[in-house]
């Protein structure tokens, strides 16, 4: 319980400072709406031209929070991916950036304008290319849709109207809430997701452009699944993904249909799980949200598997600590009394020495 409550605080933590910064930023993108570019009214939906640059302009937040993930090789894969998947659109409208931020929450989540990220948390919990593939692909499917934007024209359009009237005059500081307003609607949608109808509709989208890019788009059942056991395990959701909520099991249902059908049209479709392991092999493992110079002590390790081995067995051995058992278990996507296949590969959570 201890340990659930101190991923939870750490996350919590993590999300107030992201808001925090991100202020500022928006606030300067904001200001630059109203009086910089007064073609664009309060009423008018944001340009992608302006959602480039609200993207363009937090995205220097995203780094200075959570800070850039230092390894060239997982970060031209990554780019590598995204790249892939966007290929598959027709005319797509922005320039899109793929990043690994280092942070141990388990997390993706995109900017408007193109700005897309995932946590090296969120890496060690991933199986596959396909995998992956899908996970970028839901939050492209956020930009393309722009969901960002949507949102806060929907949210904050009063607080527009109030800045509007009040950016001349110096009565601008008693309506200091108008700007949290804006700025924390879209720090909290970033963050949290954008509602049931939105991110079922990502859902949809990543499993297509997975699909169109060669993957086998079923991988996101497996996804699913390791979400709700995790949430059961750390006390934290993903994009709203809370694994008791109506919602979430409609999600689900809906999403593992939709891949059955469009897996169904053929192609050569692969998962790719061993080149995905490979990539991260060593990739460090948990640590401590709220301090990013303490270095996670663990890291992970792909193992495989001889006959005979189970997730005790090998916890106790290879890692050295059998009560990582279930851990090692959750982050393959299984149960801890699940039969291992002599051959395949899973992760290991090792200690550094």
């Amino acid at each position: 319980m201890a340990q659930i409550k101190t991923k939870l605080s750490c996350f919590i933590n993590s999300c107030n400072l992201f808001i925090r910064v991100v202020h500022v930023h928006v606030f300067a993108f904001i200001f630059y709406l109203l009086i910089l570019s007064p073609q664009v009214t309060p009423l008018n939906s944001i340009t992608p031209a302006g959602e480039v640059e609200i993207g363009k302009e937090a995205d220097k937040d995203i780094i200075r929070v959570y800070g850039y993930f230092n390894d060239k090789v997982l970060q031209g894969y990554i780019n590598e991916i995204g790249q892939k998947l966007i290929k598959s659109i027709k005319d797509p409208i922005f320039e899109y950036h793929f990043k690994v931020v280092d942070s141990p929450e388990v997390n993706a989540f995109a900017l408007p304008g193109g700005y897309i990220y995932i946590t090296r948390g969120m890496m060690a919990y991933i199986n596959s290319e396909a995998e992956l593939a899908v996970i970028l692909g839901h939050e492209i499917g956020h930009v393309t849709s722009h969901h960002a934007v949507s949102q806060m024209n929907k949210s904050i359009a009063s607080a527009l109207l109030t800045i509007a009237g009040l950016i001349a005059s110096q009565e601008i500081r008693k309506e200091a809430g108008a700007w949290v307003t804006i700025t924390t609607q879209l720090s909290q949608h970033i963050l949290s997701g954008y509602g049931r109808e939105a991110e079922m509709q990502s859902d949809e989208l990543g499993i297509i452009y997975a699909h169109s890019s060669g993957y086998d788009p079923r991988v996101t059942k497996d996804f699913f699944r390791k979400l709700k056991a995790r949430e059961r395990f750390a006390g934290t959701g993903y994009h709203g993904f809370l694994a008791t909520h109506p919602d979430t099991i409609e999600r689900i249902i809906s999403s593992e249909d939709k891949a059955n059908i469009i897996a169904a049209r053929g192609g050569n479709l692969e998962r790719l799980e061993d080149k995905f392991k490979a990539k991260i092999e060593g990739l460090p493992y948990g640590g401590d949200s709220n301090n990013r110079l303490a270095k996670p002590d663990r890291y992970i390790h792909i193992y495989t598997i001889k006959n005979g081995d189970t997730f005790r067995a090998i916890s106790k051995d290879i890692a050295g600590d059998e009560r990582v058992a279930f851990e090692v278990a959750l982050i393959n996507g299984k149960n801890v009394d699940d039969k291992l296949t002599e051959g395949e590969k899973i992760k290991v959570i090792m200690k550094k020495p």
